[in-house]
């Protein structure tokens, strides 16, 4: 095995360890043959190999060998149908699987893997975003949230915040525990994402508290009441300001340019092609609003085409961070670098493999919310060990492709039998070398 600070067996011992924590919401007789541990780790294997049909696979392997990847790999006991797995789960509530986020993230905090994505000062950029995983009109249950247009239409859905640990330059992004956006009990309005933010701030500030954390959010954030909330909680901010949604702060700005009080600097960098000029103005102590406001810093960054002035970027933030000509260019990289989430987090969970909005299973209470936990710990479990594990860096960067490299561990667990995942990587790594010398010999 590979001397890393975090092996698959590792992140798979916090998933088991978590697991044990839950109650087993079923009566003792109707829990005699499936544990709770193969229902989970049985979902969980689903989503790391990609493939809704590993399990079914593994019981074919099974009955022809006496054995399985399941159970050498993911460590099931016995392997459950699907339907015996929604069944399972779904009186689970997803926040009972938490913990396996927090402990990834403490053990890169302990590692030192993370200061590879500190930024202005040693902080963490934590990028929030909430996404849509399911809407019908049909299927629902009491979790799920409920929108009537005006001709009496009901669509249920449910949404979801996914904040991940982004930075400029670096192209994986890390995944924290979701917060919900769904009913809650004692409130008549609809649940919303800056109230799930919210929570989720108030939640996981504890988590934190020895590492300083910039969060990064889109023009709804950028509110004097989530503003005043951040700085409460211990948080910095750097947050999307749009002249339509902030009247009296683009006043303010514009009253400063026309006395000559709005700083500018201006950059030309060259791509590899032509030159592009990187203009950027910022302005310390602006009011955030008209009544009562905060002070923020506000900056704006916009991109043209050198040769023939055409604009290709622009936009605008409000921080915390004080801003000078140095700072301003690092606010603008990390505000702008929130586009990982919608890249790296939210296109990877969506159309490449994990499909996030594919109907895996309903359910009547929390089935929905708990499989899009596994799979972003799925999703989670990869980018660790694309940081940390060198025999997997070296086979993703053989096969090159995300789904080459999921055809490739698919097609071998489908066929053979491997004593563990190392022993996988191994064999791949092997094979890849043995082809290597016939090329070369060829």
């Amino acid at each position: 095995m590979p001397s890393t600070v975090l092996s698959f067996e590792r992140l798979l011992g916090y998933l088991a360890a978590e697991i044990d924590n839950i109650a087993d919401p079923r009566q003792r007789s109707n829990a005699t043959r499936y544990s709770l541990r193969d229902a989970v780790l049985g979902g969980f294997s689903a989503f790391f190999m990609q493939s809704e049909s590993f399990l079914d696979y593994q019981e074919q392997l099974n009955s022809e060998q006496g054995k399985n990847n399941a159970q050498s790999m993911f460590g099931l006991d016995q392997i459950p149908s699907i339907d015996q797995i929604r069944n399972m789960l779904d009186p689970i509530a997803a926040a009972s699987l938490f913990g396996v986020f927090e402990q990834v993230y403490r053990k890169l905090h302990q590692q030192g893997v993370l200061k590879r994505f500190e930024r202005l000062s040693n902080n963490l950029l934590v990028a929030l975003d909430g996404t849509q995983y399911h809407s019908s009109e049909n299927i629902h249950c009491s979790c799920c949230s409920k929108k009537t247009s005006r001709n009496g239409k009901v669509t249920y859905s449910h949404q979801a915040l996914l904040p991940v640990i982004v930075a400029p330059g670096e192209s994986s992004v890390i995944s924290l525990p979701p917060a919900f956006i769904t009913p809650q009990d004692g409130h008549e309005k609809q649940d919303c994402e800056q109230t799930a933010a919210k929570r989720w701030l108030s939640a996981h500030v504890r988590l934190f508290e020895s590492q300083a954390i910039t969060l990064l959010g889109d023009d709804l954030y950028s509110r004097q009441p989530m503003c005043t909330d951040c700085i409460a909680q211990g948080f910095n901010f750097i947050f999307v300001c749009l002249p339509d949604s902030h009247k009296a702060l683009y006043d303010w700005v514009e009253f400063n340019q026309s006395h000559g009080n709005l700083n500018t600097i201006q950059q030309r960098r060259w791509t590899g092609k032509t030159h592009h000029v990187w203009h950027y103005r910022y302005l310390n102590d602006v009011p955030l609003r008209d009544a009562e406001p905060m002070s923020v810093n506000w900056c704006e960054l916009t991109v043209t085409r050198e040769h023939d002035g055409q604009q290709l970027y622009r936009n605008s933030w409000v921080t915390n961070h004080p801003l000078n000509d140095q700072r301003v260019v690092e606010v603008a990289d990390a505000g702008r670098c929130r586009w990982k989430t919608a890249l790296e987090n939210h296109n990877v969970l969506k159309p490449k493999g994990y499909r996030l909005p594919h109907n895996f299973g309903h359910g009547k209470a929390h089935l929905a919310s708990v499989l899009l936990t596994l799979n972003l710990l799925a999703f989670l479990f990869h980018t660790v060990l694309g940081l940390v594990d060198d025999q997997y860096q070296r086979i993703r960067a053989q096969r090159r492709t995300r789904k080459g490299f999921f055809q490739d561990i698919l097609a071998l667990t489908k066929y053979l039998w491997f004593e563990s995942w190392q022993a996988l990587l191994a064999f791949m790594l092997k094979g890849s070398k043995q082809k290597h010398r016939k090329l070369n010999t060829s």
